[in-house]
């Protein structure tokens, strides 16, 4: 096998292998001998009629069809790791032809973690909260004019607010793959939730007054930001070194209503995934604290 890497635009990298041909012959003959073993022919037992017989039967297209997942299911993620690739997309694969006696080459294009530059966005905080303050006096004063009670609870910074003034102030490019990749799974989600309040997506539309380009195009500006925050803030977890512990877990899933939160720490997946939910969380907690407890002296 061999594997030749380009690099695109927005941290988007295509991989082109190259199969031989002794080694495409090789599956087809594992696939065949598969068909032969699931195969029923009148006078045969299963599994026991004879392999050109189920090759002359065989639906070829379908043969082939196996042979090239096999193929890919062998192959792409050898090459992913000979090559030291760790792609956070799907692969878009395009295979050029299919022939037995020849080389069987396939292009995969993924996208892998986006370089970050985080900039300095807590300015940009210091600055809502003062003018929050400023108006906050202002309307007091007001107040105080008429007779009315002042309000003096606590100004706070809003989760939004840091996510936002992070992304303003920061740079990162997120491939287009990745996008559409999150906007196919927003629009599935809202299909599926039209569907079970008895909506077509046609419905759905009309009721928006929407067309699907324009949903889609609203979806794929969501995935980028949501993407965006994803990859700057995992950075900032990781500049901050910030950690969470299992206990901490386990208090996230008991205040959800989760009845076994032990037994959901088994998935490592949905561990992983609460985990980095509960960093962010966490890493946002600090920058609010730390640019409401600033004293500012004027």
């Amino acid at each position: 096998m061999q594997a030749k890497i380009d690099k695109l635009p927005k941290s988007t990298i295509k991989l082109t292998v190259t199969v031989p041909a002794d080694k495409v012959k090789e599956m087809y003959a594992h696939v065949l001998e598969e068909a032969v073993k699931n195969t029923e022919f009148p006078g045969f037992r299963k599994g026991m009629a004879p392999k050109e017989l189920v090759e002359e039967k065989a639906d070829v297209s379908k043969l082939y069809g196996e042979v090239i997942n096999h193929l890919l299911e062998k192959y792409y993620p050898q090459a992913l790791k000979e090559n030291l690739i760790a792609p956070v997309s799907n692969p878009k694969v395009e295979i050029k032809e299919f022939d037995l006696e020849k080389d069987f080459e396939f292009a995969a294009t993924v996208a892998v973690r986006p370089e970050v530059k985080i900039g300095d966005y807590k300015p940009k905080l210091k600055e809502l909260l003062e003018a929050r303050k400023k108006k906050r006096t202002e309307e007091n004063g007001e107040k105080l004019k008429k007779g009315e009670k002042i309000d003096d609870s606590h100004i706070h910074l809003s989760s939004n607010e840091v996510i936002d003034a992070v992304i303003n102030s920061s740079e990162v490019e997120i491939a287009d793959i990745l996008i559409e990749e999150e906007a196919d799974r927003m629009m599935s989600r809202l299909v599926d939730q039209a569907q079970s309040i008895g909506l077509s997506l046609e419905q759905y539309l009309k009721a928006q007054n929407k067309t699907a380009e324009q949903l889609r195009s609203d979806y794929s500006k969501v995935a980028e930001k949501s993407l965006k925050a994803e990859f700057l803030l995992g950075q900032l977890v990781k500049d901050g070194k910030i950690e969470v512990t299992d206990e901490e877990i386990v208090e996230a899933y008991t205040a959800a209503g989760e009845s076994d939160p032990q037994e959901k720490l088994k998935n490592d997946v949905e561990k992983w995934y609460i985990k980095s939910i509960l960093e962010k969380n966490k890493l946002i907690s600090e920058i609010i604290e730390e640019i409401e407890g600033e004293k500012h002296d004027h």
